[in-house]
């Protein structure tokens, strides 16, 4: 366990004296008193692109650009700064980079100012070998925005390890850390093969006062240990020594002892919050929602329902594919009425909502074709399924025995790539084998690109119903050869095949 004991009196390491850098390109020019045209043409496209940036018309800016390029003239790297700045702010990366290609054409030497702008759009927009190209290209003009930019580009585009070795990189080169870089590296952790990484950083960080301090930073070591190593413990430890919380702190918090299994202690802690005078957001509402679906608690679930409806949130894509799936797992009679209402009055619908709704029809049972024809309005519409729709869908279609349909369902699953998925993998093995077709159930289930027990269960489940033990025997000792182990289930499946065809006596 991590100890949390912060020193007496915390301070933060002392930055580095900034050096002068000299930017010729932003200094004045010298005042002339001949009045030149040109000049006040300029001017004044300046002063009408900086206005319309100003009022959030950043089409009507990059208009004025075009027209000072089309006059011979260009923007100084001020004006070029405000331009990216609002690119990347309006998340309008191809504009972004219309913009880097004119700042590339205008000859201007760029500063430290402009290069970590770039840093950001290329990161922003995922391309995150860009951003490493511009930040190499700097030599001495890299400061400290321009390597927080770097580890928060690599950290977000799932390049924890070049996020790590940047971070240990600018330390060696003189650069203290900042806030930004501390929770840049922190999201880097936020993994078992990193996690040990991350606890030695935060021993560093708790010397600088950072941690009391920001709230960033905070929500970035709570994730470090829930998600790198499911310590609820250390990551609770965190929540509770930051001095300040706000909304997105709690919500994290809450989800975090959700989706690791406790989710009656995120509705305890939801609770506090509310008597704490936070205001819960619709993504706070989901996670304690869903916490009512682990739990199958349906009358706290309808409760909070209501809380959902009084906020005005019940239209939100999100809180409805929370309160779909509360439904869905919480009433006991095994009724999707109430899920179906929730999902009809949802004004959009992502994949989620659909899987959620059409999962609810499936495992109520008797409800497969409601099922298939929600699957059927989605692929029509602009939702695109993924690999847990088409598993439901391919159960409903074994429960049917309609192979004809389920064929035409995996043909969507190979266009879409989605084929060696094992859920799907697990779905269609089962669907083919209680259609009676073993020889494509053991394609579907040789063609798995990682096999797990319940890929095995399955198959030796299917050939056990089939008569066919000897293979469930053969698979069985593969089960055991791979080191995969097995459960009450596989054993039931054998003894069921053996007792069929009267093979209770063969040593396993």
């Amino acid at each position: 366990m991590i100890s949390l004991s912060l020193p007496s009196s915390p301070a933060k390491i002392p930055l580095p004296s900034p050096k002068p850098t000299n930017h010729p390109s932003r200094q004045k020019p010298p005042s002339s008193t001949t009045f030149k045209p040109q000049s006040s043409s300029l001017n004044s496209l300046k002063e009408s692109l900086i206005h319309h940036l100003n009022v959030g018309h950043l089409q009507k800016a990059i208009s004025t650009l075009d027209q000072m390029s089309q006059q011979g003239t260009s923007p100084d790297l001020i004006t070029y700064s405000l331009l990216l700045k609002s690119c990347i702010r309006s998340h309008n990366y191809q504009l972004g980079h219309l913009v880097h290609h004119r700042l590339t054409r205008s000859g201007l030497e760029l500063d430290s100012v402009i290069l970590n702008s770039l840093i950001s759009l290329y990161s922003k927009c995922g391309d995150w070998q860009r951003a490493h190209e511009i930040f190499e290209t700097m030599g001495n003009k890299r400061d400290l925005v321009s390597w927080s930019a770097l580890i928060s580009c690599y950290a977000n585009n799932e390049k924890e390890f070049e996020a790590i070795r940047a971070f240990l990189d600018m330390l060696e080169c003189g650069f203290y850390p900042n806030e930004y870089c501390f929770t840049g590296v922190f999201r880097a952790c936020s993994n078992k093969e990193n996690i040990s990484l991350g606890e030695i950083i935060f021993g560093f960080l708790l010397k600088t006062g950072y941690f009391e301090s920001d709230l960033c930073v905070g929500c970035a070591l709570i994730d470090m240990f829930a998600k790198g190593n499911d310590d609820l413990e250390s990551a609770y430890k965190v929540f509770a020594r930051m001095p300040e919380r706000n909304v997105v702190t709690w919500t994290l918090m809450i989800t975090r002892f959700q989706q690791l299994g406790f989710s009656r202690d995120a509705v305890v802690l939801f609770l506090d919050m509310v008597l704490s005078g936070y205001v819960p957001d619709k993504f706070t509402l989901s996670g304690v929602v869903s916490a009512c679906a682990e739990m199958g608690s349906l009358s706290l679930g309808r409760q909070f329902h209501c809380l959902v409806m009084k906020s005005r949130l019940d239209l939100d894509v999100c809180v409805g594919c929370s309160l779909v799936d509360m439904y869905v797992k919480c009433v006991a009679d095994g009724s999707v009425d109430d899920a179906r209402k929730v999902f009809d009055r949802m004004p959009v619908h992502n994949v989620m909502s659909w899987t959620a709704i059409i999962t609810g029809y499936v495992q109520r049972g008797g409800c497969d074709r409601e099922a298939i024809e929600l699957f059927l309005k989605m692929v029509q519409g602009q939702v695109k399924p993924n690999h847990f729709t088409f598993s439901s869908v391919l159960k409903a279609c074994a429960n049917l025995s309609d192979i004809w349909l389920g064929e035409q369902v995996y043909a969507l699953v190979v266009k879409m790539r989605l084929a060696s998925i094992n859920c799907v993998g697990n779905s269609l093995i089962s669907m083919y084998s209680r259609c009676g077709n073993m020889e494509n159930a053991r394609k579907a289930f040789d063609v798995l690109f990682e096999k797990n027990l319940v890929s095995y269960n399955t198959i030796v489940n299917a050939y056990a119903k089939s008569l066919n033990s000897e293979e469930a025997f053969e698979l069985f000792n593969e089960i055991e050869d791979t080191g995969t182990g097995v459960d009450a289930f596989t054993f039931a499946s054998l003894l069921s095949g053996a007792s069929s065809i009267g093979a209770i006596g063969v040593e396993i």
